[in-house]
């Protein structure tokens, strides 16, 4: 969901992505986002969806976030 703004609780944040990912498995998707400098906002990797941000705190984005995640299922 572009351009959209979510709601995020804390300070701590992942800057890299260190992880070597290794065949059967796929490279995962990463969302970066930027406030006072880049950091990991979301990681998809197959059944696995991880956000470091608060969904059910976002407004009618987060809803959509959510309802997309959902259709994947």
């Amino acid at each position: 969901i572009r351009d959209e703004r979510f709601y995020f609780v804390h300070s701590y944040a992942a800057q890299e992505w260190t992880l070597e990912v290794h065949d059967p498995f796929p490279q995962p998707k990463i969302t970066w986002a930027r406030h006072g400098g880049r950091f990991i906002a979301a990681v998809e990797n197959g059944p696995l969806t991880a956000t470091q941000f608060h969904p059910e705190k976002s407004g009618d984005a987060g809803i959509r976030l959510l309802k997309n995640w959902l259709e994947t299922l």
